[in-house]
């Protein structure tokens, strides 16, 4: 069983959690609370990915597997054309 946990929010976001729970969008501020965390979790996630596939695409590029272009106007033309 998960212990409760005591924290202060501030008077602007205890405000927007109890219009969440009265405007029935959820129905305990706990639930509030959980879907943001969840939401966190999955921007964290996301942003793990991100990170990685930036690293390995830098490693790419310094490995000379990069692909250089004139303009904008070309690098968007290759884009359009890989879909």
């Amino acid at each position: 069983m998960a212990r409760a946990k005591t924290f202060s929010l501030g008077d602007t976001y205890d405000g927007i959690l109890s219009d969440l729970v009265r405007n029935g969008r959820f129905g305990t501020e706990t639930e509030a609370v959980r879907a943001g965390i969840r939401m966190l979790a999955d921007h964290e996630l996301k942003m793990q990915a991100l990170r990685k596939d930036i690293q390995a695409a830098e490693s790419e590029i310094e490995a000379g597997l990069g692909k250089e272009y004139a303009t904008g106007a070309d690098l968007l033309q290759d884009v359009m054309n890989e879909s």
